[in-house]
C-alpha cells in the first residue's frame, strides 16, 4: 500500500517539477448543483497525456425529509490528440467513494426504489470516457466530459430516510453512465 502511494507521490512530484505552467484546477458545476463541494487537479504527464483526479463531498443532509451525504474520488488518465489541456480527449477513469442516500432518486436508475428507502454504503468501479476543453482566456478553460462505465455498490437498506430498522443488504452491479461533469477550469 505504501509503495502504491510513494509511486503517486513520485509521478506527481515529477509531473509538477517538469510541467508546472500547464497544471489546472477545476470545478464540476454539476457536483455544485447537487450541493456538494468539488475540486479537481489534471496534472501534464508527457506530450500528449495528463493525469486528472477530481474529487467530491457533501456533508450535510439535503432537507428533513431526505438524506444525500456523500463522498467521491475520480481520477482518469487523459490523452490529448491535438493539444494537451485544450480540445477533444478521452482516457480510461477509476472511482470510488461512499454514500448515505434516502428519499431520492439517483440519476440513470441506479438503485430503483431508493425514494421509499434509505441506503448507505460504498462503491468502486471504472470505464472509459471523452471530452472537450475550450479555452476561453490564457488561463480559464470551460470542459465537458462523460463516461460510460462499471460500478460495484455495497449497500445496506434500511425503512426510512434517516431512522428505521435494517431491511437488506446486498450488492448491485451497475453498467452505464458513470462520470460526468461540466467543468471550469483554471490553468496555470
Amino acid at each position: 500500500m505504501y509503495r502504491h502511494i510513494l509511486s503517486l507521490l513520485l509521478f506527481t512530484g515529477t509531473a509538477l517539477s517538469s510541467n508546472a505552467q500547464h497544471l489546472a484546477i477545476s470545478n464540476n458545476l454539476i457536483f455544485d448543483a447537487m450541493g456538494a463541494l468539488s475540486a479537481g487537479v489534471e496534472i501534464p504527464y508527457h506530450k500528449n497525456t495528463s493525469f486528472d483526479i477530481y474529487g467530491s463531498v457533501r456533508p450535510w443532509k439535503r432537507g428533513d425529509d431526505s438524506v444525500h451525504k456523500h463522498w467521491t474520488v475520480q481520477a482518469q488518465y487523459r490523452f490529448w490528440p491535438c493539444q494537451l489541456m485544450n480540445g477533444f480527449f478521452w482516457g480510461p477513469y477509476a472511482h470510488g467513494g461512499q454514500f448515505n442516500i434516502g428519499n431520492k432518486d439517483l440519476f440513470f436508475g441506479v438503485l430503483n426504489g431508493l425514494k421509499p428507502n434509505r441506503y448507505e454504503g460504498w462503491f468502486v468501479g471504472g470505464g472509459i470516457g471523452g471530452g472537450y476543453e475550450y479555452a476561453l482566456e490564457k488561463h480559464w478553460n470551460i470542459g465537458a466530459e462523460i463516461g460510460i462505465g462499471y460500478t460495484y455498490i455495497d449497500y445496506k437498506k434500511y425503512d426510512c430516510e434517516v431512522c428505521g430498522a435494517l431491511r437488506d443488504e446486498g450488492t448491485y452491479h451497475y453498467f452505464g453512465f458513470s462520470r460526468l461533469g461540466l467543468s471550469i477550469i483554471y490553468v496555470f
